[in-house]
């Protein structure tokens, strides 16, 4: 059976962000992914949070329009490549119930609840989120973590 994981924005933004920590391990993942190894799935959120995360790299880098373009679009071919984008409109409630429980942020919480719902894995490279549920999330993977 293959694996399934639910991912984080922040991971797959660092496909597109090459300077940031972690990139290797990200480049590891989607390796996998593409050869049909693991599964990867998000919350719709994740189509809001990447190409703001890719925003926030091109001003940083300086980086023209077509440098952020090719990066918004690649990550726009995730999902015709098997990124399963979960609608995540009905989960407002129990994600508010796990953003209070654990204490986080309650884009963090839509994620977490992803990954319950699937019964996998979430990958993140979120050190805040992590050191916070340490313990608490087992389901919780780093990818600093990640081989």
């Amino acid at each position: 059976m293959t694996e399934q994981l639910v991912v984080d924005a922040n991971v797959v933004a660092k496909l597109y962000l090459k300077d940031e920590q972690y990139a290797d391990r990200t480049d590891l993942l989607f390796s996998r992914f593409k050869r049909g190894e693991i599964h990867l799935a998000a919350p719709r959120l994740i189509t809001y949070e990447v190409p703001a995360a890719i925003k926030r790299g091109a001003v940083r880098a300086k980086a023209d329009e077509e440098t952020w373009r090719a990066a918004i679009q690649s990550f726009e071919l995730l999902e015709s490549k098997g990124l399963l984008i979960i609608d995540d409109s009905g989960a407002k409630y129990e994600a508010m119930r796990l953003a209070i429980n654990y204490r986080c942020f309650y884009f963090d919480a839509l994620y977490l609840l992803l990954a319950e719902d699937l019964g996998c894995p979430f990958i993140t490279a979120d050190g805040k989120l992590l050191r916070a549920l340490q313990g608490r999330v087992p389901y919780l993977i780093s990818l600093a973590s990640y081989k």
